[in-house]
Order: C-alpha cells, then sequence, then structure tokens
C-alpha cells in the first residue's frame, strides 16, 4: 500500500508539473527596441490566418505594450488565440509601421520569444542576436 501511495503522489506531482509547463507553453512574447526609446503610441496589430483579427485588437487600437524591460516594451500573446501557433503581426504607431511596413508572422509554438529593432526588417529569435545586429547597425 505505501508503494501505491508513492506511486500515487509520483504522478500527481508530474501532472501538476505538465499542466505548470502547458500553461507557460501557451504565450509567446515579442520584444521592441526603439533607438529613441519612445513608446508612447506603438502597439502590436494582431490577427489570426485568414485575415480574422484578434478579439479586441483593431488598426486604431492595436495592443498595448504588456510591459518593460532592458531591451525595450514586450507583448505577451495568447497562443490559443492562433491557427496552429502561428503569430501574425506588425507593429506600428498609426501608419508608422515597422519591419517595413511588412505583415510579419512567426510560430509561436516553436520560437516562444523574439526581438525586433526598430528600422530593422528581421525577427531575432535571440536576445543576443538582436544585441549583434543593432551593433552592426547602430543607431545614429
Amino acid at each position: 500500500m505505501t508503494e501505491f501511495r508513492s506511486s500515487l503522489k509520483f504522478a500527481a506531482a508530474a501532472a501538476l508539473a505538465a499542466c505548470a509547463l502547458g500553461a507557460q507553453a501557451q504565450t509567446a512574447t515579442i520584444n521592441y527596441n526603439r533607438c529613441d526609446s519612445t513608446y508612447d503610441g506603438w502597439g502590436a496589430h494582431l490577427w489570426k490566418d485568414g485575415g480574422i483579427p484578434v478579439i479586441g485588437v483593431e488598426w486604431q487600437k492595436p495592443m498595448p505594450p504588456s510591459g518593460k524591460n532592458d531591451f525595450g516594451v514586450f507583448w505577451t500573446i495568447k497562443l490559443d488565440e492562433f491557427t496552429k501557433g502561428r503569430v501574425n503581426y506588425i507593429i506600428h504607431k498609426g501608419d508608422s509601421k515597422e519591419q517595413g511596413g511588412r505583415d510579419m508572422a512567426f510560430d509561436g509554438s516553436a520560437t516562444k520569444e523574439i526581438w525586433v529593432n526598430s528600422g530593422d526588417r528581421k525577427i531575432y529569435t535571440s536576445l543576443d542576436e538582436a544585441k549583434k545586429a543593432r551593433e552592426a547597425k547602430p543607431c545614429s
């Protein structure tokens, strides 16, 4: 009976750990850096495949940043809003758009966090890559 209880406790702990990891895995983060460190009015326009807008996000009312960090600002996005984890986005302020004004996307199921430098069209999948890119093309 003691072995059974130990096994049951282990199974319960493993299930709780799996639930906790699953909850963490259901978000993705977009980090954004501006040379002028001015983020007022900048937001993320988000939509699902097929052009379906994410509830509560409109072009005139983009998602405001979730917070600030050493890189700049960031948006934390719930992946259950997106088909198969594909996150479609444009970082913009009014009609001023980042990344060349292109519609951008990344697989939030595979890449949980990206970094975007103002004036750079590339999506970086690590903070180090984004910092190296900024060093190669410094702010003017």
